[in-house]
């Protein structure tokens, strides 16, 4: 019987024509699975550049909405414009626990210190406010114009803070307004029930939203508010230097004219107004396109 040879299997199968020396160095790298191309250097860099770009993202996707919220916690929400926007800071502010009406700076039996206190605040009653502004509200006609070309404003926390005046005042009446007529205390009355409307419509309006906690006295059995906790308010002494930017005195002569009775106070602050109460009844708008 002849001795029948059986091929044995090539210790290693011959490189194809059609394989590159490409595909076939990467089977040097240890681990590399033959069927896997060797990734080009500057592919590395590219992922490298996409996580550096994804890392770069996420920091911006963090930062803008945790700066915009400090932002607006300094700023408040901002829906309403006012032209003393950048004045307006917010912060914690605590306020003084006494319940002696002589510590009270603005709010007591009359005298001149308290007087004074009151004047230093009201001397920003009127205020300019810029054209512009009054012409993003479509409220030229309805407005009186100064003569720079602004118009004459009244900032509603000094309008609020002269109400709480007249009401303080009114506890005292033959002091502030001595000898006042049946006419004069009508309108008094007016006045003050105006200044209470309006007092309660801001306190609702600004919803101050501190918990006052409760406390027990040693000389009542009735329970009282423990206000020595931190409100959010506004910074007042900034406030106060955006106002002093835009306070007007409406006692320079010439500067307030009434479009059908004149110069309003024709001798500055010697003029005698005919209005100690400082308050009209039942009051129209000027139709101003009779009295332009």
């Amino acid at each position: 019987m002849g001795i029948i040879k059986k091929e044995l299997d090539p210790a290693y199968s011959r490189i194809s024509d059609d394989q590159s020396a490409t595909e076939s160095d990467d089977l040097l790298y240890e681990g590399s699975n033959p069927s896997q191309k060797r990734r080009p250097r500057w592919s590395r860099w590219f992922i490298l550049a996409g996580v550096l770009a994804f890392v770069a993202y996420s920091v911006i996707l963090v930062t803008i909405p945790y700066l915009w919220f400090k932002k607006e916690r300094v700023h408040g929400a901002n829906v309403i414009d006012t032209p003393i926007r950048k004045h307006i800071k917010y912060e914690p502010t605590y306020f003084g626990h006494t319940e002696t009406s002589k510590d009270y700076k603005l709010v007591g039996k009359p005298s001149d210190e308290l007087d004074k206190n009151w004047s230093s605040i009201m001397q920003y009653f009127y205020a300019e406010v810029p054209k512009e502004y009054i012409q993003s509200l479509d409220r030229e006609r309805d407005s009186i114009r100064l003569p720079n070309g602004n118009y004459l404003a009244n900032y509603a926390f000094i309008h609020q803070l002269h109400c709480l005046k007249r009401l303080h005042q009114s506890y005292f009446p033959e002091h502030y307004w001595p000898d006042m007529t049946e006419e004069e205390k009508e309108l008094q009355l007016e006045h003050s029930l105006h200044c209470l409307q309006m007092l309660v419509e801001v306190v609702m309006c600004k919803a101050d939203e501190t918990p006052l906690t409760m406390i027990w006295f040693e000389e009542s059995i009735l329970p009282g508010g423990n206000r020595t906790i931190a409100h959010e308010c506004k910074n007042w002494d900034t406030l106060i230097e955006g106002m002093e930017e835009v306070k007007v005195d409406p006692f320079t002569p010439g500067l307030l004219v009434h479009p059908k009775y004149g110069p309003v106070v024709p001798d500055g602050r010697n003029t005698k107004l005919d209005n100690r109460i400082g308050y009209v009844k039942n009051a129209t708008p000027l139709d101003r396109t009779k009295w332009p």
